[in-house]
């Protein structure tokens, strides 16, 4: 509890707060201008999972380095008798946090269709929030391969990097059609998308999916060799084991720079 009370304030009043509405709110507006009222919703959720999430996570997890950096160079990190799987862990969980309000602020946006043109709406209020969500556990594991980027090349490179191969991986290539899709996380979200939200893997809106609690109890739990699509359980774990045992940077400059840390593993 120490680890996430020291993180979140670490982000308080900073421009990361101000950037997880920024982000949704440029991703609605711009849906509209390519859309309109009949493409909003899914639309809105196309471009938030295949081109400006990717950025957003990249930003997010570079102005958190960017902190620790301007704050000693991770020295109060790398001096006191600190739990490196906790810290990295409470990092991680943080910026889930953060990722998670942006994606409830995104689907209230979304549903501002429901109110304004119900005929064009696609999606209820439940299975916007429940479709954003569920994207955001499909991207999570991006927050550890982003932090490293940022530890190891600057800001520059993880932003720059990981939304290029967002665009590319997850809608821009034939992969998420074969079975190769497991095998390249950025296409999880995607796929995840389609069974969820009825939006195929090129953008298109392949039909109301008919959204129940029984479909997402059965998208959460079935097994994905039985399935096309994948159980969000799976992002979940998979993305806890790596944020759980993200420490070997730490160790490594730890070596490296001749500090001693008196620290559990």
């Amino acid at each position: 509890m120490d680890y996430l009370k020291s993180e979140h304030l670490k982000f308080k009043r900073t421009i990361s707060n101000k950037l997880i509405f920024i982000v949704p709110l440029i991703t609605a507006i711009f849906a509209w201008l390519m859309g309109g009222y009949m493409g909003y919703q899914y639309m809105t959720l196309y471009w938030w999972y295949a081109f400006l999430l990717p950025g957003a996570i990249a930003i997010l997890c570079s102005l958190s380095h960017r902190k620790e950096e301007n704050a000693g160079k991770y020295y109060s990190v790398f001096s006191m008798p600190v739990n490196l799987s906790r810290f990295e862990f409470a990092k991680g969980i943080i910026l889930v946090e953060k990722l998670l309000v942006s994606a409830i602020f995104l689907a209230l946006l979304i549903s501002i269709s429901n109110i304004i043109a119900p005929a064009t709406a696609v999606y209820s209020l439940l299975h916007s929030i429940t479709g954003s969500i569920g994207i955001i556990l499909a991207s999570v594991w991006q927050i550890t391969l982003c932090l490293y980027l940022a530890r190891k090349t600057g800001m520059f490179v993880p932003i720059v990097l990981n939304t290029i191969l967002g665009i590319v991986l997850s809608t821009a290539t034939a992969l998420g059609n074969t079975i190769a899709w497991w095998f390249v996380p950025y296409c999880w979200a995607a796929k995840l998308a389609e069974p969820l939200m009825g939006i195929e893997i090129n953008g298109t809106y392949a039909g109301n999916c008919g959204f129940s609690i029984a479909i997402m109890i059965s998208i959460s739990l079935k097994s994905t060799f039985i399935n096309s699509y994948p159980p969000v359980w799976v992002f979940a774990l998979v993305s806890y084991f790596i944020l759980c045992r993200r420490k070997g940077f730490f160790q490594r400059e730890v070596d490296r720079n001749g500090f001693y840390l008196c620290a559990s593993f």
